[in-house]
């Protein structure tokens, strides 16, 4: 007999701090799998570079190579990242305690070994002081509990978001895992281009070249280690930061620049779909 998925399947108990030491492994391994979709066309805003999100994890969806199309996932029920081509071709690799280092480098030589460029940028992006992968060679913690729950957050935060989305008549993406900074969003723009400064890298500079409103969930990270969904706009309307906002546990973080409501305010909430 097949039943429906009960709120309580997403909305599981999370603790930034806690998932922080195994954060660093699969954020450096989905920055990997994602950078693979840099071969790709680009589109406005990066539209095209997120990770979708699947029934068992994540995936980069097709990605064309010389031989065909090949896609990657990454497997949060077995643990494993997965690839498989348009030719029949497919492996896997555990996930589990191990470096950066030996993680890409492993997916990385398979893919080659299948025929396929899996030539890409060893150094992670976004991040305040980043190692090259190849170079990351201290043993991380692989937590497959934290894992699966924090992948579950995020098929929650997703329908949420989509439901908002639907709502929305102008120019949107599709929702999925943004690589760089490990978050799950949905961004609205209103048509009106934005000049951004130049200071900003190259990533920003073409992620916020229009006039958007963005909100999403991400699991913490060393500026604010408890896991939270945020929303901001920009440029930030002057005053906006004094603005009321809902519900009661929502507030404007001075340090963050955006409005918070922490994921275990969500949590001991009545109902976490309706307050989201």
């Amino acid at each position: 007999m097949m039943t429906g998925s009960r709120t309580s399947d997403f909305w599981l108990a999370f603790s930034g701090p806690a998932f922080a030491p195994t954060r660093h492994l699969l954020h450096m391994a989905l920055q990997a799998v994602g950078k693979l979709k840099l071969a790709e066309p680009f589109q406005a805003q990066w539209a095209e570079v997120p990770l979708w999100l699947s029934a068992r994890g994540l995936t980069t969806g097709p990605i064309r190579h010389a031989g065909g199309v090949y896609e990657v996932r990454a497997d949060f029920i077995s643990h494993e990242l997965q690839w498989l081509t348009s030719s029949g071709a497919s492996g896997q690799l555990p996930l589990g305690p191990t470096s950066v280092a030996a993680l890409v480098d492993a997916l990385l030589d398979q893919l080659r070994g299948a025929g396929i460029d899996a030539s890409i940028n060893l150094l992670p992006q976004e991040l305040p002081r980043p190692i090259p992968f190849n170079e990351d060679k201290e043993q991380r913690p692989y937590d497959r509990d934290l894992v699966n729950a924090w992948w579950r957050i995020l098929l929650g935060t997703q329908r949420v978001l989509q439901t908002f989305q639907g709502r929305f008549t102008g120019k949107t993406q599709p929702i999925g895992l943004m690589w760089g900074t490990l978050d799950i969003r949905v961004v609205f723009y209103n048509g009106k281009p934005v000049t951004p400064a130049q200071d900003i890298g190259f990533i920003r500079r073409n992620a916020m070249n229009a006039e958007l409103i963005e909100m999403g969930w991400w699991s913490g990270d060393a500026a604010y280690p408890r896991s939270a969904f945020y929303s901001f706009t920009y440029p930030q309307p002057q005053g906006s930061e004094s603005a009321k906002v809902g519900p009661a546990a929502a507030r404007w973080d001075t340090g963050m620049g955006e409005f918070l409501l922490d994921y275990d305010d969500l949590r001991q909430s009545g109902d976490p779909n309706v307050t989201c």
